[in-house]
């Protein structure tokens, strides 16, 4: 009998607290659900705020959304991210730095926070900061792609070759890949400081070197033809020539100056291989680059010999504006002619599509090397 009403009484006891924890996650349900339910209507309206291009009344509702459930690292992260997008630098920075401030974050939002940080301080143009941001991502994660292919760009901005060498190497490893192309551009940059410093030989070792990596890099013959007239070796100077002809005539117009910058050389080799270059494939650009380099070296009236003693005559309308720039008459079409040389663009990228009136060996768009043409133009008919 006593066990019986021991029993009796341990199964109500049981009851009775089967019911109080019932409750209380009833109760506890209730409070989520309400969070859950406070959070949906400025969530949805921050999307419909966004898919609508309504940025800043989106940044308002997820604000918001933030504030009602602050675990919410992803809403963080987004809100980050627009400030970001939006030019606010400062709000990036600080949204990421509080996440990461965080002890509780998940170890893959913690690496996203990391990355976002650095980003918010190379958009902001902080970019000591955002090396060292990097460095600790790759620190984390020594195979990051995102983070060495962003300190390799900021190395190259700053014209820092030889470092933005070492990080193309490591790209190399992760990526598998073989980057001799770039590697070649960077080499010859590295053989251009190398040749400011006074170093030829130095210089000579370096293009050398970015030439046997890619023999299709076109700095690379260019600097080398300039290496060899400075050294007074012309012979090896119409060497480079040629092979920077085989491998990439449309930069032709390039070594033009620099030929001018010899002049003796010029006399005695480099107006003869730049004749038969002519005569050879009657290039627009190259003529026109020809006769502003000699208008600028030894006057117009130099000028104007070379434009009849290879009988150009122009065949765009760009062409017709360059000699009225450069041989015109005195008045406002040739003035106007001038105005409209110093603003044309004459040189796209064939990665971006990217527009620009200098020549540039990297494309300040899209980052590639080597990607830069001249604009050709129709014939006029």
């Amino acid at each position: 009998m006593t066990n019986a009403i021991l029993l009796t009484a341990i199964l109500a006891a049981c009851a009775v607290l089967i019911w109080i924890l019932w409750q209380q996650q009833e109760v506890q349900a209730d409070k989520t659900k309400e969070q859950e339910d406070a959070r949906i209507p400025p969530l949805l309206r921050g999307i419909n705020f966004l898919l609508s291009d309504e940025p800043d009344r989106a940044l308002k509702e997820l604000v918001h959304v933030a504030k009602l459930q602050t675990e919410t690292a992803e809403v963080y992260l987004a809100l980050g991210d627009m400030f970001r997008n939006k030019g606010e630098f400062g709000r990036a920075v600080r949204i990421h730095q509080n996440l990461l401030a965080r002890p509780d974050l998940p170890q893959h939002l913690h690496m996203q926070a990391q990355v976002a940080l650095a980003v918010d301080f190379q958009a902001g143009g902080l970019l000591g900061r955002a090396l060292q941001q990097y460095g600790r991502v790759l620190d984390l994660q020594p195979g990051h792609i995102h983070a060495l292919e962003s300190s390799l760009r900021i190395r190259e901005q700053g014209r820092e070759w030889e470092l933005a060498e070492e990080l193309l190497q490591r790209l190399d490893r992760v990526r598998g890949t073989t980057s001799n192309l770039h590697h070649a551009y960077l080499l010859t940059e590295m053989a251009r400081q190398k040749l400011v410093r006074k170093d030829e030989d130095g210089a000579l070792a370096m293009v050398q070197q970015a030439i046997e990596k890619a023999p299709a890099c076109a700095a690379a013959h260019l600097l080398l033809a300039e290496i060899d007239l400075k050294r007074g070796d012309v012979d090896a100077a119409v060497n480079s020539m040629r092979q920077l002809h085989a491998a990439a005539p449309y930069y032709l117009p390039l070594l033009v100056p620099v030929l001018l910058a010899h002049p003796k050389a010029y006399d005695s080799h480099g107006q003869a291989f730049l004749a038969q270059c002519w005569k050879d494939k009657h290039d627009e650009l190259l003529a026109i680059a020809w006769i502003r380099a000699l208008h600028g070296a030894r006057g117009i009236e130099a000028a104007q010999q070379l434009k009849q003693s290879i009988a150009f005559e122009p065949r765009t309308l760009s062409a017709c504006l360059h000699m009225k720039a450069l041989l015109g008459e005195e008045d406002s079409l040739t003035r106007a002619s001038r105005q409209w040389q110093s603003a044309q663009k004459n040189y796209s990228c064939v990665e971006c599509g990217a527009k620009f009136v200098d020549m540039r060996w990297q494309c300040p768009q899209c980052h590639e090397w080597g990607s830069m043409r001249p604009i050709k133009e129709k014939e006029i008919a």
